[in-house]
């Protein structure tokens, strides 16, 4: 009889000693696997060995191709997305997701396809909301999502995400608890399956590499005014649930949250950039008006409208930070 014995985990901002108290606590009935995404730079190499010591089962970054097996930590190494596929893990550098790579929307769309009702998605603290679209694939396939008590959690914003993308999930605890819960959870009998929905699959496809094109993105959502901040692509708008989504042609994905937090970081990097032109600018026409006498007037004049024009963007960039 199948059992729920893979589990997603995913976590941000705060999620690393969200994981450790989980798995301090975790002490599994029956054989299961844990494959575990946290945003992570591409430095964080100590991490592996963090979840080591912390672990009571074996960790091990695998490799693309790496068969799945029972007691083992999976964790997801930077800048590839970890993916589940037919009793197989897959590494693939898609396109980024949620400002993201490795992201959690991935993980859990491939537990949906080929977890199913064995798959249970565990949102730990992080900011924003990547893994609330992966949690209601897992739970439309029959799976169930378990969530960090808000309270609990250091940056609340994921696992309020994911509460109100599948609106009643089987638990929300402590990570403690959780690690408590999962113990029981990979002993029971998985429930029945449900169908995966084809957008699920496709986006899945999308994230390996494998579809990524403008008519696979026609048949997810429909076309917004609003470009992708990292190719400048067209964005396609996906009503999910609760959840606003945007996908570009060449793949990338943002939440609604996530691409309004790129935005106005490429904002404010854009306006730093034109202070910065703005200010040589006029330092430059300083220079040659200094070396020549005949222009030197209309050369002056030209700064200072270059300066005045850096003073109001600065005080712009300065009223934008207090109102932030």
């Amino acid at each position: 009889m199948a059992r729920r014995d893979l589990i997603g985990i995913g976590g941000s901002a705060g999620g690393l000693p969200a994981l450790v108290a989980l798995l301090e606590t975790y002490r599994p009935r029956q054989p299961a696997t844990l494959i575990v995404v946290l945003h992570r730079a591409a430095e964080t190499r100590h991490l592996l060995g963090i979840l080591q010591r912390a672990s009571p089962i074996e960790v091990c970054e695998p490799q693309d191709g790496a068969v799945i097996r029972p007691n083992c930590l999976y964790l997801a190494p930077a800048d590839a997305h970890l993916l589940v596929g037919d009793h197989h893990l897959h590494l693939r550098r898609g396109p980024r997701e949620n400002n993201f790579r490795p992201a959690i929307d991935p993980l859990f769309r491939s537990l949906a396809v080929f977890g199913q009702s064995r798959a249970t998605g565990v949102i730990l603290s992080g900011y924003l909301d990547d893994g609330a679209a992966g949690c209601r694939a897992i739970v439309s396939a029959g799976g169930a999502v378990v969530v960090q008590d808000p309270a609990d959690a250091s940056s609340p914003s994921m696992p309020r995400a994911a509460i109100s993308a599948v609106g009643e999930p089987e638990g929300i605890a402590s990570a403690a608890e959780i690690g408590e819960r999962l113990s029981r959870i990979v002993a029971e009998p998985a429930g029945p399956s449900k169908a995966v929905a084809e957008n699920v699959k496709l986006e899945l496809m999308i994230a390996g590499l494998e579809k990524a094109k403008m008519s696979s993105e026609d048949k997810l959502g429909n076309l917004s005014p609003y470009n992708c901040p990292d190719c400048n692509g067209v964005l396609w708008r996906i009503e999910d649930g609760p959840v606003t989504r945007f996908r570009c042609h060449t793949g990338h994905a943002y939440t609604q949250n996530s691409l309004d937090a790129l935005q106005e970081e490429k904002l404010e990097r854009s306006m730093y950039d034109t202070l910065r032109s703005l200010r040589e600018r006029a330092a430059l026409l300083r220079e040659m008006a200094a070396k020549d006498e005949a222009t030197n007037g209309r050369l002056r004049e030209r700064a200072a409208s270059y300066e005045n024009d850096a003073d109001t963007l600065e005080d712009l960039i300065l009223a934008r930070r207090e109102h932030a």
